[in-house]
C-alpha cells in the first residue's frame, strides 16, 4: 500500500462520524499512521458539537447513523457559521444516484463507498485539504488587495490635502514676513529700553537673592566655576562660604553622569526645571534636592543661575512607600496564587469525587428500574430520579469548569477555545478564537493569569458592552505573546473609569504585571473596546 504525504507542513485534523466500531478502527488507524490528528463521533449531534468546538480541517461522515442521519447532520453543519467552511466527505454503502445527489445537495464535497479503500480515501482527503488551503489563501490575498487599494486611495486624498495646505501655508508665510518687517524696528527700540531697565534691575536682583530663603547660586557657563552663593545655599552644604571649600559646582554632584546630562541640557535648551539631583556635602554626607536652572548673563558673560530645594526627607518617605507598595504587590500575587490553587483543588475534588458518586448513583437508578418491571409509577419515578441525577452531574461539571476549567490542564489554547465556546453559548453573542503562530507552552501560573484576564474581559463584554460579537486572538512569536480581546459594543470613557477606580480593570492590569506583561485598553464611547496583553518571551516563561 502506497504512503500518502500530508498537504503542507501542519498536521490536519479529521473528524470521523460513524457508529460502526469496525469501520472506525480501520479509518482511524490509517489516518493516524499518516500523521493526521483524528477526532471521533458516534452520532450526528456529537459530530456537530465536536466540529463546533474543535474546528477540524475535514469531516468523514457516515450516512446511516442513529438519530439524525448523515445528510441531516451535514445540513446542520453547513447552516452554522462556525462549521460552514469545513469540507464533508460522506462514507456510505449507498451507491444510488439519488443518494449521491442528496449528499451533494446537503453540502458534501465527495463520496467514499464502503468498504473504504484506504488509498482512495487518502487521495480524496489530500485533494480536499489542498483545495481548502488554496481557498483560504485566496481569501487572504483578496483581503490584502482590498487593503492596498484602500491605502492608495487614502494616500492620494492625503496628498491632495497636503498640496492645498502647502499653498495656503506659503500665502500665510508671505503675510507673516511682511508683518515681521513692519514690527522689527519697534522691537529694536523696545530692546534698547529693556537693556536700560536691566541695568536698573540688577541692583534689585542682588538684594532679593541675598534675602531669599531659597538656596541660590551662580556659576560660570560651561565650566561650572562658582561665582556667587547666598546664605541658605551655604547652610544647605554646611559651610561658611562655598568658594572657600569648593570652587566648582561639579564637585557637589554625587553622580557625574547626572552632572554631564544637565550641563548638556543647558547647552541645548538653556534651562531645566524641577529636576531631582543628588548632591554631596564637603563632609561626605549626601542629600537630595530639586534643582531649577537657566542660562543668563552675569558680569557680561554666560552664567548658570541655580535654585535648590532640599527634598531628602521626601525621598526617604517615597522610598518607604515604594517598598511598601512592592510588598503589597508580592502579597497580592501570593494570595492570588493561593486562590488559584484552592480553586484547582476544589474543582478536582468536585469533578473526581462528587462526579464519581453521582455517576454511580445514576447507574444504580438505571439498575433499579431494570429490576422493577411492570410498575409504571415506579418506572416513571426512576426516570425522574435519573433525569435529576443527570442535571446534577451537569451542574457539578459546570461549577468545576468555572472554578478551574479542565482545559487549562491541556494548555492555554485549549482553555481559551473552551472559554470562547462557553461564552458564546451563555451570552448568545458571536465569539471567535484565533491562534496566530504555534501554540505556546506556558507555565501554569502564566496560563492561568492570561485565562483569567480574557475571562474578565468577556464578562465585561456580556455585562456592559451591548455588543453583537467579540473576538479573541492569540499571536505567538519567538519574541513575545500578544493576546487581543475586542468587541463592537458601546465602549466607555476611560478617564471616567480611572476616576471611579474600576477594580476589575486594575485587577486585569495587576495580573498582567505579575507575569511580566503589560495591558493596554483602547476604548471610547461608541467605538467598541479592545484589551491587549503583551508578554515578552524571556527565560523561564516557556517551560
Amino acid at each position: 500500500m502506497s504512503e500518502m504525504t500530508l498537504p503542507g507542513d501542519a498536521s490536519p485534523t479529521v473528524l470521523i462520524a460513524d457508529d460502526n466500531p469496525a469501520n472506525l478502527a480501520v479509518v482511524v488507524e490509517s489516518l493516524v499512521a499518516r500523521g493526521f490528528k483524528v477526532l471521533v463521533a458516534l452520532d450526528g449531534p456529537e459530530a456537530i458539537q465536536r466540529a463546533q468546538f474543535s474546528q477540524p480541517d475535514l469531516i468523514l461522515l457516515d450516512v446511516r447513523m442513529p438519530g439524525i442521519d448523515g445528510f441531516e447532520t451535514c445540513r446542520r453543519l453547513k447552516s452554522d457559521e462556525r462549521t460552514r467552511n469545513i469540507a464533508v466527505i460522506f462514507m456510505t454503502s449507498l451507491t444510488g444516484s439519488d443518494d449521491m445527489v442528496e449528499g451533494f445537495s446537503a453540502g458534501g464535497v465527495d463520496y467514499l463507498t464502503k468498504p473504504v479503500h484506504v488509498d482512495e480515501m487518502m487521495a480524496r482527503i489530500s485533494t480536499h485539504l489542498a483545495l481548502r488551503g488554496m481557498h483560504q489563501k485566496l481569501i487572504a490575498q483578496n483581503r490584502q488587495l482590498q487593503e492596498e487599494v484602500f491605502v492608495r486611495q487614502r494616500a492620494e486624498s492625503a496628498l491632495s490635502r497636503v498640496r492645498d495646505g502647502l499653498e495656503e501655508s506659503v500665502a500665510q508665510r508671505t503675510d507673516e514676513l511682511a508683518r515681521a518687517n513692519a514690527t522689527l524696528q519697534a522691537q529694536i527700540e523696545e530692546r534698547r529700553r529693556a537693556e536700560a531697565r536691566l541695568v536698573a534691575s540688577e541692583f534689585r536682583f542682588r538684594t532679593i537673592v541675598e534675602t531669599s530663603p531659597v538656596p541660590l547660586c551662580i556659576t560660570s557657563m560651561p565650566e561650572g566655576r562658582i561665582l556667587y552663593t547666598n546664605k541658605p545655599l551655604r547652610e544647605l552644604f554646611g559651610v561658611d562660604y562655598v568658594t572657600t571649600h569648593i570652587t566648582n559646582i561639579g564637585e557637589l554632584y554625587a553622580d557625574t553622569d547626572d552632572r554631564d546630562r544637565l550641563v548638556d541640557q543647558l547647552r541645548h535648551e538653556g534651562n531645566f526645571r524641577n529636576t531631582e539631583v543628588k548632591f554631596r556635602r564637603p563632609d561626605g554626607t549626601m542629600f537630595w534636592a530639586i534643582a531649577t536652572a537657566r542660562v543668563a548673563t552675569y558680569d557680561d558673560a554666560p552664567a548658570i543661575f541655580v535654585g535648590l530645594n532640599d527634598i531628602t526627607e521626601r525621598k526617604r518617605i517615597e522610598q518607604e512607600l515604594v517598598e511598601s507598595r512592592e510588598q503589597l504587590r508580592e502579597l497580592s500575587a501570593y494570595m492570588e496564587a493561593i486562590r488559584e490553587e484552592e480553586r484547582k483543588r476544589i474543582a478536582m475534588e468536585i469533578h473526581d469525587e462528587l462526579g464519581q458518586l453521582l455517576t454511580a448513583l445514576k447507574m444504580d437508578v438505571s439498575l433499579l428500574k431494570m429490576r422493577l418491571p411492570g410498575d409504571q409509577e415506579v418506572a416513571r419515578r426512576a426516570d425522574d430520579m435519573r433525569e435529576l441525577v443527570e442535571r446534577t452531574i451537569w451542574m457539578v461539571r459546570n461549577v468545576a469548569s468555572h472554578l478551574r476549567p479542565a482545559a487549562l490542564n491541556y494548555g492555554i489554547v485549549s482553555a481559551l477555545e473552551w472559554l470562547v465556546d462557553d461564552f458564546g453559548r451563555r451570552s448568545g453573542l458571536a465569539c471567535q478564537f484565533r491562534l496566530n503562530g504555534n501554540e505556546p507552552i506556558l507555565s501554569d501560573a502564566h496560563a492561568t493569569a492570561m485565562f483569567r484576564i480574557v475571562q474578565a474581559s468577556l464578562t465585561n463584554v456580556a455585562r456592559h458592552a451591548s455588543a453583537t460579537r467579540a473576538d479573541v486572538t492569540l499571536t505567538s512569536t519567538q519574541a513575545a505573546l500578544d493576546l487581543h480581546v475586542s468587541d463592537d459594543g458601546c465602549g466607555f470613557d476611560q478617564e471616567a473609569v480611572r476616576r471611579d477606580y474600576s477594580y476589575g480593570l486594575l485587577g486585569m492590569s495587576e495580573r498582567a504585571r505579575l507575569i511580566g506583561g503589560s495591558l493596554l485598553i483602547d476604548s471610547a464611547p461608541g467605538t467598541g473596546t479592545s484589551v491587549s496583553i503583551h508578554i515578552p518571551l524571556q527565560d523561564g516563561l516557556q517551560t
